[in-house]
């Protein structure tokens, strides 16, 4: 059978587009290939050919086979967790917030609106998973240059009103810039100390957009740029730049202290403050100090299983918690006095295996634009939700932004959900995207193969097959 012939007929029996390319092309290399090894044992041309061709098999068969592997392939267990997250949030919501009247913001109309946020982001999620994350990698830096200036220029034109001099609907969306991040490391693979060296000031230009352009939320630019440390940090310890692991390990501490300088330049009066009330809440009780000091009261009379609202009326810190705008950053605490200490702990723990599963699942991703990408969009969603805890447990250093699933608010439950959308992207198009040239870094080693998804196209003593 003539080469393109059986290239025809084994491209028809895949159905992805983006599969049947990358298949076909690999196949056609291997076949090359091997015709001129046949033709240097003494062949014609032709005759090399044709028996590249016979050793590939049926090509029905051997496309019927890499069809099997190249599709779409939802993670149904994320989505479960997902979708139980989703409900979860929405009734503890209610129960805990938007069933008591007397609360300041407990409208049911509020309650609807947050259930329309949810199913929103649940539909806008369901768009992001269906597209092909691998975008990320070939448009990275332009991704990356029309975010950041986009956000410049907005804030810059005073299109968005303003929230005590910030630009509070623009802030939650710092976080969609760690998975743009990952695209920009992956396309500086190979590139030395220039990569790295270009990794540390897109850091830098994402900091700088949302402290001193968007304003307001410094803990929430904090975090996207903390994930985005960690993906730099493990670029450098796979190697990707070419810079070998020894000097990766030397300059990570240089690269952490630096991001720490940075974080604490962009500190203000107020939010410095606040790092004095941590230890002296009491000294700053009527000032910086007043949640904080506050909080850890409330926290004092906390019962394990039992609603503790009325305590909190003989205690004289009803008035002051029912105007605290619990639904941005106290859900957690407000669980904790309507359904008790105990429960509360037990759905901490069920974000933590949450995060777990996002994190093994990122870390067991083959493709490394893909592992890097989840890694750091699992360390975003991390982030924020262990600071959420420690600011309700009274001890944050900063005001948290919310929590994922239980924060009330149209555009960080888009911008979560969106997130989301990405991780299950990750996981979907996993048999169908691939590193091509080396899988981790710029140092690629002997192939002793042709890798296409999970099957290898092996030559052993002039005997071609597929193998799992």
């Amino acid at each position: 059978m003539e080469m393109d012939k059986y290239l025809e007929i084994l491209s028809a029996q895949i159905r992805n587009s983006r599969a049947r390319a990358m298949a076909v092309k690999e196949i056609r290399d291997h076949i090359e290939d091997q015709t001129q090894m046949y033709e240097s044992r003494g062949m014609t041309r032709e005759e090399a050919r044709r028996e590249a061709v016979r050793q590939m098999g049926d090509p029905v068969e051997t496309g019927e086979g890499l069809d099997r592997i190249h599709r779409p392939d939802m993670d149904w267990k994320l989505l479960g967790w997902i979708a139980a997250f989703s409900i979860l949030g929405l009734i503890i919501q209610y129960v805990c917030f938007y069933g008591l009247k007397d609360m300041a913001g407990s409208s049911e109309g509020a309650f609807i609106r947050q259930c329309i946020y949810t199913a929103a982001g649940l539909a806008l999620m369901t768009g992001v998973c269906l597209c092909d994350y691998s975008i990320l990698g070939n448009y990275g830096d332009l991704m990356g240059v029309c975010f950041l200036g986009g956000i410049v220029v907005i804030c810059s034109l005073d299109i968005f009103p303003r929230e005590n001099g910030a630009y509070g609907y623009l802030k939650y969306m710092m976080y969609l810039f760690v998975p743009v991040y990952g695209g920009i490391l992956w396309r500086r693979r190979g590139r030395g100390y220039r990569g790295i060296a270009a990794g540390f000031l897109w850091i830098a230009a994402a900091f700088i957009t949302g402290t001193k352009f968007v304003g307001g939320g410094f803990s929430i630019t904090a975090n996207a740029v903390a994930a985005c440390g960690v993906m730099l940090l493990m670029a450098l310890w796979k190697d990707w730049f070419g810079v070998s692991r020894r000097a990766g390990l030397i300059m990570a501490p240089v690269l952490v202290g630096g991001a720490c300088l940075l974080l604490l330049s962009g500190l203000r009066s107020y939010q410095i403050r606040r790092l004095k009330v941590l230890f002296y809440p009491e000294a700053y009780a009527n000032e910086a100090g007043y949640f904080t000091y506050n909080i850890r009261k409330i926290i004092s009379v906390l019962s394990m299983n039992r609603n503790t609202y009325g305590v909190l009326g003989q205690k004289g810190l009803l008035e002051f918690w029912n105007h605290c705008g619990i639904p941005g950053g106290y859900m957690l605490l407000q669980s904790a006095i309507i359904l008790g200490l105990g429960k509360t702990m037990v759905l901490c723990g069920i974000y933590g295996a949450f995060f777990f599963y996002l994190f093994s699942m990122a870390i067991r991703e083959k493709n490394s634009l893909g592992r890097l990408t989840g890694i750091g969009c699992a360390a975003v969603l991390a982030a924020e939700t262990v600071q959420n805890i420690l600011y309700n447990a009274g001890i944050g250093l900063t005001y948290s932004g919310g929590i994922p699933f239980l924060s009330y608010g149209g555009i960080h439950t888009m911008v979560i959900y969106v997130i989301l959308g990405i991780l299950l992207s990750i996981y979907r198009y996993r048999r169908l995207v691939w590193d091509s040239g080396a899988q981790e870094h710029g140092k690629e080693g002997k192939r002793q193969g042709i890798q296409i998804g999970a099957y290898v196209i092996r030559v052993e003593k002039r005997e071609s097959h597929l193998q799992p």
